[in-house]
């Protein structure tokens, strides 16, 4: 059986009062060290948190890359109310919203740098395929977006599809399908936390086909 990897992220609570958790690292910590078959292939998931601000995630997500030679990267972060979206592209420039250390918690030039590519980068996931695989599968409040919100859940895509783009190359290795997940930042409204790990072992399936 073929074992590929999964690079998965979520991030730390963050906002004024602090929240006791953020609902993208508790969907993604429920997959730490899964084995997911699909078909003749083996999934094993590998989770980390990210944290709230521009520079550590400029020098961690780079080096998470490294970490092993993944076919998928799905990073997770909270997003609006009551609907799962798929993120299909992230910008390189405007990020003016200052990260969790204060004002000055922003990114050189408010940009991602180093990468010589393109200032809007789409992922290689057909997002409406996995969106009506999704819904076929009973998720119905899950839906495609182009707008990652310019703050560091988009900076964190960014420079993944930056990476996917440039590194793997160098490295002669494919390219991983690499895909941003917003869910929503609330219980209930409309899944569970169980429930959207469930609809992240989902995503994985499906991209894994």
């Amino acid at each position: 059986m073929e074992l590929k990897h999964v690079l998965l992220t979520g991030f730390e609570p963050f906002g004024t009062p602090l929240p006791s958790d953020n609902r993208s690292w508790e969907a993604v910590r429920q997959l730490a060290g899964e084995r997911i078959v699909v078909g003749s292939t083996t999934v094993l998931c590998h989770c980390f948190e990210l944290p709230v601000s521009y520079d550590p995630v400029s020098e961690l997500v780079p080096r998470l890359h490294l970490g092993e030679c993944f076919s998928m990267v799905i990073h997770c972060g909270a997003g609006t109310a009551g609907s799962v979206r798929l993120e299909q592209l992230a910008h390189r420039t405007d990020y003016v919203k200052p990260g969790s250390k204060g004002k000055s918690d922003l990114p050189a030039g408010n940009c991602v740098s180093n990468y010589p590519t393109p200032d809007e980068l789409c992922t290689t996931v057909d997002v409406e395929r996995l969106r009506s695989a999704l819904k076929s599968k009973g998720w119905s409040s899950v839906e495609a977006s182009s707008d990652a919100g310019r703050y560091l859940c988009e900076f964190t895509y960014y420079t993944s599809l930056a990476e996917a783009l440039t590194t793997y190359a160098g490295r002669r290795i494919a390219p991983p399908k690499t895909l941003f997940v917003h869910v929503p930042p609330l219980a209930r409204d409309p899944y569970e936390d169980v429930e959207l790990a469930e609809i992240v072992r989902d995503i994985i399936r499906i991209m894994a086909e």
